[in-house]
């Protein structure tokens, strides 16, 4: 199991560590299993973007925001993928839900993360950084940042509850996921979930204009 942290220039490179340790820099072997985070910040205004519409497993995308949210609210995401104690700041500071929007989930996040599953890739930087992907799509904002999960043999509903829960188990630590779904910064989220062959990828950007 394999953890990645891809840090922009405003921010210290991590270097190599198993999943214990959260942070490690790109391996990607097949049927390895991966997690990565990037985060960046830098003042600029924002504009729209045209929707790309096709999303195949949307309703994993739409599942997957409740699970952020729970955990994002102070709640905490179970092994089922059920929220236990959602909104109620239980298990961490509660911070107000974030917003899914429709452009970043269509442009940067979904055809990167087919992308990364057909290719049998696993990183932030396979098709520019984040933040020229964000550029491409219309998009510069005020901050930024971006997790990603990669996994085979397993089912897409399977592969992006596991994820979150290896995100949400860095709380004991502040690690890196965990910093970035917590964030009070982030207003809104791009949720990108793509399968190819026995290969699932889950992006998720998060942005403020």
């Amino acid at each position: 199991m394999i953890v990645e942290t891809d840090r922009t220039r405003i921010y210290r490179r991590a270097g190599a560590a198993l999943v214990a340790a959260a942070l490690a820099t790109a391996l990607v072997v097949p049927g390895a299993l991966a997690l990565t985070r990037a985060t960046a910040a830098q003042p600029q205004a924002a504009t729209t973007a045209v929707s790309y519409p096709y999303a195949p497993w949307l309703t994993d995308e739409a599942f997957y925001l409740k699970m952020y949210n729970c955990t994002r609210t102070g709640g905490w995401v179970l092994s089922t993928g059920s929220c236990r104690a959602y909104g109620s700041g239980r298990y961490s500071a509660y911070v107000r839900p974030i917003i899914r929007h429709g452009g970043l989930s269509d442009l940067p996040a979904r055809p990167y993360a087919k992308l990364l599953a057909v290719r049998n890739l696993c990183g932030h930087n396979y098709d520019g950084s984040l933040t020229t992907r964000l550029a491409r799509a219309g998009y510069s904002g005020s901050a930024w940042g971006e997790n990603l999960a990669c996994r085979a043999g397993m089912s897409v509903r399977g592969t992006i509850i596991w994820a979150h829960r290896v995100f949400q188990s860095e709380r004991s630590y502040n690690g890196p996921h965990w910093k970035n779904i917590k964030n009070r910064n982030f207003r809104y989220i791009g949720i990108g979930i793509w399968r190819y062959g026995d290969r699932v990828r889950l992006v998720t950007d998060f942005y403020r204009p």
